[in-house]
């Protein structure tokens, strides 16, 4: 179980193969190897072992010594590891700068596209979200597009994880209410929409239970269609329109909802 622990370790974050795992962890028990030797001590196949140990001392795990037979010691593990580790930190450092700039790129060649007259959904105005991070996404997104109302009717998630984005639109000037069942309440009780409610910023109402969970941003709506098995799997699908018809049936419901909620 030790040997099997220490070669899933090397894999899983020292970039070593399988192959590459077990003959290292060889070499440090049993210190100097033939090529030879290792498939016998070892589970690598006998016809790797010389490639396996070229590839270790490419990678710095260990060292050769030329002769009639090639024998191969492990360098020490403190040593290799550390090395690893702070050339992985430089490594991953230069990899995130690249990915900024990366970003940045795009976003510059992008814009164009993105404020052209051609609608964003072109001309689509229902659209099927799956997933609770794409679902995130969206929600993020039409925080930061709308400009006069939002109305969120809440069981769950986007209270108790999005007060950031809720009230930075507070601070733009648009007009907020919010209903939470009474199990969310509590998650919300220390965040920033609990704030900005004893502020007079938004409004805040709580009721027993919200059969229908909708999200309106202006003339859209996102709401989840009812699926227990996807929800406990984080893949539950939600449904955004873009149609004032169909936002005016979603307010009218809010407004029910809003009539039966209390004040907090």
């Amino acid at each position: 179980m030790v040997k099997e622990r220490m070669v899933e370790l090397l894999q899983e974050h020292f970039e070593l193969n399988l192959y590459e795992a077990r003959a290292y962890v060889a070499l440090v028990g049993f210190g100097v190897l033939t090529p030879a030797e290792l498939a016998s001590v070892s589970e690598v196949p006998a016809p790797r072992t010389y490639d396996v140990l070229r590839s270790l001392e490419k990678k710095g795990f260990a060292l050769s010594q030329p002769g009639k037979a090639n024998k191969y010691r492990p360098v020490h593990p403190k040593n290799v590891l550390e090395k690893f580790i702070e050339d992985w930190q430089v490594r991953v450092k230069e990899e995130l700068e690249a990915k900024k700039k990366a970003k940045e790129e795009l976003l510059d060649l992008m814009t164009p596209l993105i404020e052209t007259e051609v609608p964003k959904y072109g001309v689509e105005r229902v659209w099927v979200v799956r997933g609770i991070r794409n679902s995130t996404l969206k929600t993020q997104e039409m925080f930061e597009e709308v400009e006069k109302e939002i109305l969120l009717a809440d069981n769950g998630y986007i209270a108790a994880n999005l007060d950031e984005e809720i009230t930075k639109a507070v601070d733009r000037g648009v007009n907020v209410k919010i209903i939470v069942s009474k199990q969310v309440l509590p998650r919300i009780e220390t965040s920033k929409i609990m704030d900005y409610y004893k502020e007079g910023k938004l409004e805040l109402k709580v009721l027993d239970k919200i059969e229908l969970p909708m999200l309106i941003c202006d003339e859209e709506v996102f709401f989840a269609l009812e699926d227990l098995a996807a929800r406990y799997f984080n893949y539950e699908t939600q449904v955004w329109i873009k149609d004032f018809r169909v936002v005016g049936l979603f307010k009218g419901k809010f407004n029910e909802y809003w009539e039966k909620a209390e004040k907090v």
